[in-house]
């Protein structure tokens, strides 16, 4: 279908906000041409979030559910998501009510220009200290890496064009981080400030722990001529069930 899009979310014990979230997404997509499809993927969850994704895609068959069999982490169930969308342009976002629906016009609009990829970065960080320090370890990791345009910043709030999300399902190690398999090919990509808000619900998954583990592997990978973790037969991810 002409001027379809995907939104692909990764999910992880979000039950009480994904109604919230698929309703915003729906006014602000409803007032572009063509259709859309919103993709959830559960990563996991310990809650009812896979509960509510079914009865989401029961109201409105254009909402698509998948539940991973384990937690296989934010990046995997994102590349999960973009190897199941159609759109000729997809969006990622985060489940949290963090990405307003609402600013997404000015990511599609600024892709309209041209671009490859659009980047939605926060105009305030309403991070924690040390997620904050996290952020900025990451540029200081990415500034490393050959083929990543200068200046520009990157964040899970984006949006792309269907050849770069074609290039980027061929990978097939393991540990995938999306935006250095984006920065392996020459893309035109740019940044626009956009709003973010205060979590609604819960508390982030990702701890000081956590950010240093998934770090040093994005170091091994993507910043140095190694492949220590490309190595590994794991699977990016294995399908549970699945509502389409």
């Amino acid at each position: 279908m002409e001027n379809l899009i995907s939104v692909v979310i990764p999910v992880y014990n979000s039950e009480r906000s994904l109604d919230m979230l698929c309703r915003r997404l729906d006014r602000v997509l409803c007032r572009r041409d063509g259709d859309y499809e919103i993709i959830l993927v559960d990563d996991g969850s310990s809650d009812e979030s896979y509960g509510e994704m079914c009865r989401l895609h029961e109201c409105d068959k254009r909402v698509k559910a998948i539940r991973l069999k384990g937690n296989y982490g934010q990046q995997n169930a994102v590349m999960c998501g973009l190897n199941f969308s159609k759109g000729d342009c997809v969006i990622t976002m985060d489940d949290d009510l963090q990405h307003p629906p609402e600013e997404l016009e000015k990511l599609l609009n600024k892709l309209d220009e041209g671009y490859d990829i659009v980047y939605g970065i926060p105009d305030e960080i309403m991070y924690p200290s040390y997620r904050r320090l996290g952020v900025k370890v990451r540029d200081l990791l990415f500034e490393r890496m050959p083929g990543k345009p200068p200046g520009i910043k990157v964040s899970s709030f984006r949006v792309m064009k269907r050849w770069l999300v074609r290039e980027i399902i061929k990978d097939k190690s393991h540990f995938v981080y999306i935006s250095a398999l984006i920065f392996k090919r020459a893309v035109n990509a740019v940044n626009i400030s956009v709003r973010y808000d205060a979590r609604k619900y819960g508390a982030s998954n990702y701890n000081l722990v956590k950010l240093a583990i998934l770090f040093f592997k994005l170091f091994i990978n993507y910043s140095l001529p190694v492949t220590l973790f490309k190595a590994s037969k794991q699977p990016q991810f294995e399908v549970g069930e699945m509502k389409f």
